[in-house]
Parts: structure tokens; sequence; C-alpha cells
């Protein structure tokens, strides 16, 4: 009951509550406030929005990161399985190149022989992708192609090793000196 009563007197006496009106200060005040207010919500979300950002970022680089080095793992497993007598023969092969590379570095080279070698690599790669996809009976002929690849790679740098040697006969062949050190 006390509820109405109060009602019904806002209700008799509105007009008395309705004609004081607050200054200009009281709703500048107020405006301020509720301004601030808002800055603060605004700048909690655009704050929770850049950490939820960068914690996306950060998940799905771990989750790549892990997806590449398994299917790389993964990928180097299925070669051996599709073709062990390449595992062998590109083991060889690595170490060949190896060796010459070491042989190399005693000389000063020059870079178009890099980016030769580097686009062999490539066509190596796109080879080994290739193998991994290739139907039953095509795998042979691509190992093939593969070995071919990194023979050819082991005869450039032959050739490279062969021809500083004969322009620059002083200097001796690394292979030569751990032989004659024996």
């Amino acid at each position: 009951m006390q509820r109405d009563y109060i009602e019904q007197f806002i209700l008799d006496n509105r007009e008395s509550f309705d004609s004081s009106v607050p200054g200009l200060k009281a709703w500048g005040e107020i405006s301020h406030e509720l301004d601030r207010r808002q800055s603060r919500r605004m700048t909690f979300w655009k704050v929770s929005r850049a950490a939820a950002a960068v914690v996306l970022l950060l998940a799905c680089g771990a989750i790549l990161g892990v997806y590449l080095s398994g299917s790389q793992m993964q990928q180097a497993a299925q070669l051996e399985e599709i073709a062990p007598e390449y595992a062998e023969a590109e083991e060889y092969y690595k170490s060949q190149i190896d060796q010459k590379y070491q042989q190399l570095a005693a000389y000063h080279r020059d870079d178009f022989v890099e980016k030769d070698l580097a686009r062999l690599d490539k066509v190596m790669q796109e080879l080994r992708e290739e193998l991994l996809v290739a139907p039953k009976g095509k795998e042979e002929e691509i190992v093939k192609n593969l070995i071919q690849s990194y023979q050819a790679k082991v005869a450039i740098l032959e050739r490279v090793l062969d021809r500083l040697q004969e322009a620059n006969p002083e200097m001796v062949k690394p292979a030569e000196n751990e032989e004659t050190s024996i």
C-alpha cells in the first residue's frame, strides 16, 4: 500500500518535480562521467581483442609448425618405404656433395654456381614430393630421375673444382692435402 501512496504523490505533484531543471554544469559532469565509463569499456575491449588475436596467431603458428615438422618426418619415412635403394643412393651422393663443397670452400667461388645448384635442389625437392604421390609403377622412374639429379650435382661440383684447379694450379686441393699428410 505504501507504494501506491508514493506513486500517487508523485503523480499528483509531477509539475513541481518537473519545474526543477539541473544546470549546465551538472549535465556536463554527467556527460563527462558517462564518456569516461564508456572509454574504459572501449579500452578494455580493444586490449582484449588484441590479446585474443596474439594468442590465436601463436596457436596457429604452433599448430602449423607441428604439422610441418611431422609431415617432413613422415615424408622421409615414406621415401624409405617407397624406394629403399633411393635412400642409400641419396646418402652416398649427399656425402659426395658435402665433400665437394668442402673442397670448393678453399677457392673463391661465384654466385652463379650457387644459383644453378639451388635450382637443381628445387627440382630434386619437387621430384621427392612427386614420388610421394606417384602411382604404382612410376616410382622407379622418379627415383632414377632423383639419382640422376644427384649425379648431375656431383658432376657440376667436380667440373667447377677442376676448372678452379686449372686456373689456380698453385693451390692444392684439400683432399690432396689430407692424402699427403697421412
